[in-house]
């Protein structure tokens, strides 16, 4: 049997509500999903038809609600227009944001990798650079064989090797090993 009546009270983040019915003005439980599945969003003073049911605890609820008002108009602002479940609006458009997220998340992972792999490429290349007559370099031997930093020594006692010596006069301010300024530093301690 179909019953008329009115919606009295609606709670649109829980998705339920209630219908007063013409004749008895007696309240009955409805939930959204029992309204059309792509239509408006209930709301207080639609009038509405619906069917009776009884659940097993006893209480009457509507089910298979309709209504004029559930017809969406051509005119109605965005967002109006209900999807098949009350918290349907929020988790599809989250899913599509997450979605229109991932090319651009996948564009920054392969920038990144780029700029690392070349960031390895060049420090390999460099490491093995020569000079004009086909030598190697012995800064760049120095920089890529040991770890050497400027750490505030000067003199050649303080030196463990010539390859560290040569480091710290190409790199390192106020040193005091090349004496003579020919670029060979601690030439007495460490004679070729």
């Amino acid at each position: 049997m179909l019953y008329h009546g009115t919606i009295s009270r609606w709670n649109d983040n829980k998705g339920f509500g209630f219908i007063t019915q013409d004749n008895t003005k007696e309240e009955i439980f409805f939930h959204i999903s029992d309204c059309p599945q792509h239509g408006v969003r209930p709301k207080i003073g639609f009038i509405v038809s619906y069917q009776r049911q009884q659940a097993t605890n006893g209480k009457i609820s509507a089910r298979q609600i309709q209504g004029k008002a559930f017809i969406p108009q051509p005119n109605q602002p965005r967002g109006q227009a209900r999807t098949n479940s009350h918290r349907g609006n929020s988790t599809s458009s989250r899913k599509s944001r997450n979605n229109s997220r991932l090319p651009g998340i996948a564009l920054m992972l392969l920038v990144t990798a780029g700029i690392a792999g070349y960031a390895s490429f060049s420090t390999r290349s460099s490491a093995t650079a020569t000079t004009s007559s086909g030598e190697p370099e012995l800064s760049t031997i120095a920089d890529s064989a040991t770890n050497f930093s400027c750490d505030g020594r000067q003199h050649c006692s303080q030196m463990r090797s010539r390859e560290e010596a040569l480091f710290f006069i190409q790199h390192c301010p106020d040193t005091k090993m090349d004496g003579d300024s020919d670029g060979e530093p601690c030439e007495s301690q460490f004679a070729n």
